[in-house]
């Protein structure tokens, strides 16, 4: 997994990065020694870790299903940091404010939220007036890291199935969700139904920092996962 910050690059050298180019704007292009043309930092910091280790390895850009300059058949999965503003987050002001939601669901820009990405392609909805007309954003979950460690996701399940309150029987032997049997896949189901019965914050998808929010339904043949 790439773990790429264009933002970053902009902030420590503004004099040197273009802020549209940072921020996935940019259609006059930067052109590399190899002659490939690059319309964001994010393709060009993607292919230049392909290049180091020489191998595979924001919304309309995830939305747009192409690869990079260098592989533009290759998919890539692509995580929006962060999903939720996090007000109690230490450091800069920017630091606390990466996320496109607030803590309660409602939207922090006014913009087109409407995404293919999401689950069934759903648009972002508004609660109805039987909820007080709050709004919500699209659905989402909350699953285990892929590398997360075992130890601490046992312990992650081990919590949630118990004083945790989620009903687990899905993942036990005549569960739906039992298969595949792997801690992983059994942490992820508990993950989300105690994120889901808590009421969605971020900070209910932490779990020693294993969880992951996703805007894509993990849910798998006859396996459900369950959302508000």
């Amino acid at each position: 997994m790439v773990n790429a910050y264009p933002y970053f690059a902009y902030r420590d050298n503004p004099s040197m990065v273009d802020i549209e180019y940072a921020l996935l704007g940019n259609f006059t292009g930067v052109h590399d020694p190899k002659g490939y043309i690059y319309h964001n930092m994010l393709d060009a910091q993607i292919d230049a870790v392909r290049s180091a280790i020489d191998a595979v390895g924001l919304i309309e850009r995830a939305q747009s299903s192409k690869g990079t300059p260098l592989k533009p058949k290759d998919k890539i999965e692509i995580f929006v940091f962060a999903l939720f503003n996090e007000n109690k987050k230490q450091g800069d002001t920017s630091e606390r404010n990466f996320g496109i939601f607030n803590g309660d669901g409602s939207k922090v820009y006014d913009v087109d939220l409407s995404c293919e990405f999401c689950s069934n392609g759903r648009a972002f909805e508004k609660m109805s007036s039987m909820n007080g007309g709050r709004v919500r954003g699209p659905s989402v979950w909350c699953v285990a890291k892929p590398h997360a460690d075992e130890k601490v996701l046992q312990t992650v399940l081990d919590f949630c199935c118990g004083a945790g309150g989620v009903d687990c029987r899905e993942v036990y032997e005549s569960g739906d969700c039992f298969e595949p049997d792997k801690v992983h896949a059994h942490a992820s189901y508990a993950m989300n139904a105690y994120y889901q019965m808590h009421g969605r914050n971020y900070w209910n998808c932490d779990f020693k920092a294993t969880g992951l929010v996703t805007f894509s339904d993990p849910s798998y043949g006859t396996c459900r996962y369950p959302q508000q």
